[in-house]
């Protein structure tokens, strides 16, 4: 009981925190930045930032995965190593940031100060990934929780004064947004380092751990990295290529990916966790089934609201985000978030596949799941422009998430649990009903969304989907 325990204490101050935190980032900081700088030039930064993502692989060719699930199986074997994995981080920034040049060029970019930047901002990401892999393999996941926040809490402070006081510091730009946020993530992984440094992880290179075993095992992470990055963010650059407007339809896929990215952070926390915590107790040979389904269930159920939440309301959304009333925007936004629910079962199931070994099944799984995207994309942004990047992201998103499920299902025997698909199809009507109800009613759009969260948590609770009890007993028996 002692390691759930321990797993769940952990888990929920990371959401209590992110919660918090990232919300004020993405609503209260880089939205406002959209809204100040214009729709055309942010999407002319989201899709430049969404080229450096594709990218990213290139920076770490999965050994970040691969060190973090073979220090948490096997740690005393390979915490020796963590010297020879950062000085091939560092070799691979290189390549990287010579070959993101290298694309910019090929694809007529002029902005370079603006790439420059978003190189700098993934380069430095990757490090502070990296050390926090370290630390959430040790299984310090507490550290981790807070450590996951550091980052977007200087961010906020430090572009906040920039944004709400122009009096004192000048009129928000692209570029102060940008050097802040590089600013930020050094510090972070300044931090993180040093919390490692004071804990006795050292990074000696006491012999230099690079030959073709190690690249022969990292590269299906590699593939993986390189498939989902192109899968969740190709779509951004390929419209503000191809579209005849293109910087502004990325402007107004930005506005709509910004609220799905948002509440798809909900799963990338859940990963986070997941990943390590589920790769020792395979490796230990204990239960992962009652894990996986309760996390399942709390992404599902949450995904399920927020997506309700927007398909009724998504008028009101884009007037108290973006103050605007655009119906094309409304409509876009309408056809993005319903992915969420494919990013939650990628999120789960993807997991599962990467901490047990399954990983080249999974590449075989991304790689059909990113040929839809990618085709979908070239056949419908001509068209409908941003419109058509979120039916791609949609199609492709759900693919993949119950490809993963089932495959999951067939070869390790974890249940699908037939009757919590039949809860989450009588949530989303239930709250369909409620917010079809309440949308032509006069009553406070907040008092709404409070409500179908309410109803949402009370189905959970009331079909045993979530306990209360067990997360109160969780939080205090442990303290990591």
């Amino acid at each position: 009981m002692k390691e759930p325990s321990r797993f769940y204490s952990s888990l929920g101050l990371l959401i209590i925190l992110n919660v918090i935190v990232k919300p004020l980032w993405i609503f209260g900081i880089d939205r406002q930045v959209q809204n100040t700088v214009g729709m055309e030039v942010y999407g002319t930064y989201f899709s430049l930032f969404n080229l450096s993502v594709v990218f990213s692989f290139l920076l770490d060719w999965g050994l970040t995965t691969y060190f973090n699930r073979q220090l948490a199986s096997q740690q005393e074997n390979f915490i020796d190593h963590a010297g020879s994995f950062l000085l091939i981080k560092l070799l691979f920034a290189g390549i990287y940031t010579a070959i993101i040049f290298l694309a910019g060029w090929f694809a007529g970019i002029k902005q370079w100060n603006i790439l420059l930047n978003v190189i700098l901002i993934q380069v430095f990401t990757s490090l502070f990934v990296f050390f926090r892999g370290i630390i959430t393999s040790q299984q310090w996941f507490r550290t981790d929780a807070w450590l996951s926040v550091l980052d977007k809490t200087l961010m906020i402070f430090l572009c906040g004064s920039l944004l709400y006081f122009p009096a004192v510091f000048g009129m928000m730009t692209i570029y102060k947004f940008l050097f802040t946020q590089v600013a930020c993530t050094i510090l972070a992984m300044l931090c993180a380092l040093t919390i490692l440094f004071r804990r006795g992880v050292g990074f000696g290179i006491k012999n230099f751990f690079l030959n073709k075993q190690l690249f022969r095992a990292v590269i299906p992470f590699a593939i993986i990295m390189l498939l989902m990055s192109v899968h969740y963010r190709l779509d951004g650059f390929l419209l503000e290529r191809i579209h005849p407007n293109g910087a502004y339809e990325a402007g107004v896929y930005a506005a709509a990916y910004r609220l799905l990215d948002a509440s798809n952070m909900m799963g990338y926390l859940f990963v986070s966790f997941l990943l390590p915590y589920i790769a020792k107790q395979w490796s230990e040979q204990k239960d992962i089934e009652t894990v996986i389904l309760e996390n399942r269930h709390l992404l599902l159920m949450f995904s399920i609201t927020i997506v309700m939440v927007v398909l009724f309301l998504a008028p009101w959304i884009q007037h108290v985000l973006y103050h605007h009333n655009d119906v094309k925007a409304s409509e876009v936004l309408q056809w993005c978030m319903p992915a969420l629910v494919g990013y939650s079962l990628v999120n789960i199931y993807g997991t599962i596949m990467t901490a047990t070994g399954k990983i080249l099944t999974f590449c075989y799984i991304t790689l059909i799941s990113v040929i839809i995207n990618i085709a979908l994309n070239f056949f419908l942004i001509s068209s409908l422009g941003a419109k058509g990047s979120c039916i791609a992201a949609l199609v492709s998103q759900w693919f993949c998430g119950i490809t993963a499920m089932l495959y999951i299902r067939q070869t390790t025997k974890i249940r699908i649990h037939f009757r919590s698909l039949l809860i989450y199809i009588f949530t989303a009507a239930i709250l369909s009903l409620f917010l079809y109800w309440g949308n032509n009613m006069p009553i406070s759009k907040w008092l709404l969304i409070t409500a179908a969260g309410m109803i949402t948590l009370l189905i959970m609770i009331l079909t045993k989907l979530f306990s209360i009890k067990m997360w109160i007993v969780s939080m205090r028996r442990t303290n990591i």
